[in-house]
Order: structure tokens, then C-alpha cells, then sequence
């Protein structure tokens, strides 16, 4: 084991009930096209994609949003990141039906960044409900409908979370009929049991985000406005660190059923600075769950091995070459690559997965 271990700076240490991020001063969103029923309508959902540059996969994120087969109450709303861009006129000669449903289209006079235009996004809603997704990922035809039936058997959720597949497309096209893993099968037995759904607990979230990005997560939009939205400060694991306070002070259910697709490709994300960030991320909620006493406090001897669990995953699934010792001294904790399979079984059976 290499214990690096140095005390988190204030910038980065998890902070359970943030100020919302001011946004940028020069921040305006100019609204390039609203249809008819954009201002009008009742809105029970807002589906928000913030895009930035990716006109052709986002338009198969619209598609999928369009197939959806309950789209009443629903608006669709998308903010680009790109001031130099007109990307609404070729969206609307490709997908007509979008004057057909409360739909929003605007720009950001200036880049607002990953986590600013997200943010823009939860400003800029209508819906009593919101949910985001990225102008890469995809929507299963049954998502909406899945959610609120979700809703009407959980009255006092806060938030609704469908579990996800994956779409690697780094080697290829990918194939999003393909069945579930068997081993997604297999971590679903201890996730749900024989249960169509569960009630995440905030210390599963030692483990590692076990919601995945976000995608598929559906929020009362007052709840993620008052928990401070996205924290460009918690980069590259805003999405973990919010949704690890939703599930301390909501109630946050996830269903089984994997209804979004989260699309794996060579962007960002791989890059080895981003993949030592979230590393990084994972120690520091580790820290605040454990000092808070939300973690059991023997969960202290685990955590060595638990970020050894985490690199090992890196290395593997997204082709890093990270040494311990390397990732412990920037990370600034302890990581053990010992005893790996027994705290691995023991997360499975918590349902930590």
C-alpha cells in the first residue's frame, strides 16, 4: 500500500451544501427558435441537452427523445455552448415534429464551459421536473413513461434514476439492441433483488458513482436548484458529487430497467488528466463521507483498496497505464492493490455496484 495521504485544500474538498455557482457576468442566452407551444403549455418535464460543437450525434439524441411514446407535458430544451453557431434551422428541417412540441432553442452569447452551460440549462426550464442529457447519449422509446410510473408509485421521491447501458463505439459502431451483459445480470441481483426498483443510500456512494453520469437521472427541478445544481469546482465529477448529496438529504430511487444509453468514445473523458480527476473526486467525497459519519467509520481501512478497485477499472476500461504509487501521490491517498476480490464481493453484496 502507498500512503500519499495530504489534507485536501479547501478548493478541493466536498462541500455538502454548496452556493450555487454565480454565473459568468456576460452570460446571455439568445433564443434562436421557441414553438408555438413553447410558452404555453403545462410543463411537467423539461429534457435539457446543453451541446457544444456536435450537430450530427446530437441529432440522434433528439431522435430518441422524439420516439419517446409519453411525450405529453414534456418540453424539450437545448442550449448551445457555441456562440458562433445557427445549429436550430438545420435541427428543424430534419426533425419538423419539433414545431409540434413545446421545444426552446438558444445560444450562449459566451461559452459558459462544461458545468456553467449545464447549469444555464436548470435556469432556463420550465418544467416541474428536470432531467439532462448529453448531445451524445440516448433515450430508450420507453424512458418518459418508465419515469412516471416511477413517480406515481413513489409519491414522496425526489428523484428517479433508470439504470443505464453502454454504447462503446472506441473499437466500432456499437450495437444499442445488444442484450445486458451477464454480468450487469448478475450485479442486478444484488442491486434490486427481485425488485423493480430501490432507495440509494448516500455511503454506496464510496464505491464509485454507482448512477453512473447522470444520464437517465430525473429531479424535481426546485430540489437540484436548491442543492446548488453543478459545481464547475467539483470538475470532472460534478455529476457524482450532486447526486451524492441527493441521495443524503432525498429520497432517490434508481430502477432497474436500463432505458439510456451512455455513449463511450474517444473524447475528453479518456484523456489521462480527466481520469486522475476523478480518481482524485472519489477520495475527497470518500473523506467527507467518513468524517460526516454518513460512511461507517471502520469503511477507513477499506478505502486503500477501494481506490486501488478504482485505478484498476481505469487502467482496464479506459487503456490508462497508471502506476499506484503515481496515482496515490496525485491523488493525495492511500491506494492498495491488495485483497482487491474480497472487497469487491463485499461491495456486491451491499449493493454498491
Amino acid at each position: 500500500m502507498m500512503d500519499q495521504s495530504q489534507p485536501a485544500s479547501d478548493g478541493e474538498r466536498f462541500i455538502w451544501r454548496p452556493s450555487p455557482d454565480a454565473p459568468l457576468p456576460t452570460l446571455d442566452s439568445e433564443r434562436l427558435f421557441a414553438s408555438d407551444s413553447a410558452d404555453t403549455a403545462d410543463i411537467r418535464l423539461t429534457i435539457a441537452i446543453p451541446t457544444y460543437r456536435r450537430p450530427e450525434l446530437m441529432a440522434e439524441t433528439v431522435a430518441s427523445i422524439l420516439a419517446q411514446t409519453d411525450l405529453d407535458g414534456v418540453e424539450l430544451l437545448i442550449v448551445d455552448d457555441d456562440p458562433a453557431t445557427n445549429g436550430e434551422a438545420a435541427l428543424l428541417a430534419a426533425f419538423p415534429r419539433l414545431r409540434d412540441i413545446p421545444f426552446r432553442y438558444y445560444r450562449n452569447t459566451v461559452n459558459a464551459g462544461l458545468f456553467g452551460n449545464w447549469n444555464r440549462t436548470l435556469a432556463l426550464a420550465r418544467g416541474s421536473w428536470f432531467t439532462l442529457i448529453n448531445d451524445d447519449d440516448l433515450l430508450a422509446p420507453g424512458f418518459v413513461a418508465a419515469i412516471r410510473h416511477a413517480q406515481a408509485a413513489e409519491p414522496s421521491a425526489d428523484a428517479i434514476a433508470c439504470s443505464l447501458r453502454f454504447l462503446d463505439q472506441r473499437d466500432g459502431s456499437g450495437d444499442t439492441s445488444a442484450p445486458l451483459p451477464a454480468s450487469e445480470r448478475v450485479r442486478n441481483i444484488f442491486r434490486f433483488g427481485l425488485s423493480s426498483r430501490r432507495q440509494l443510500k448516500p455511503k454506496q456512494m464510496f464505491f464509485g458513482s454507482i448512477v453512473g453520469s447522470g444520464l437517465g437521472l430525473v429531479v424535481r427541478t426546485e430540489v437540484i436548484r436548491a442543492l446548488g445544481g453543478y459545481r464547475a469546482a467539483d470538475y470532472p465529477s460534478a455529476d457524482y458529487f450532486f447526486m451524492t448529496r441527493l441521495a443524503r438529504f432525498h429520497r432517490f430511487i434508481q430502477l432497474r430497467d436500463a432505458l439510456a444509453i451512455s455513449r463511450v468514445a474517444d473524447n475528453v473523458s479518456n484523456r489521462p488528466e480527466t481520469q486522475l480527476g476523478f480518481l482524485k473526486r472519489q477520495a475527497r467525497l470518500q473523506e467527507a463521507l467518513l468524517d460526516s459519519g454518513v460512511a461507517p467509520r471502520w469503511w477507513r481501512r477499506l478505502r486503500p483498496v477501494s481506490l486501488g478497485i478504482a485505478l484498476r477499472h481505469t487502467n482496464n476500461y479506459w487503456h490508462q497505464q497508471f502506476a499506484p504509487e503515481d496515482v496515490a501521490r496525485e491523488i493525495a491517498a492511500p491506494i492498495s492493490m491488495r485483497h482487491l476480490r474480497p472487497v469487491r464481493w463485499y461491495r456486491l453484496a451491499i449493493g454498491a455496484v
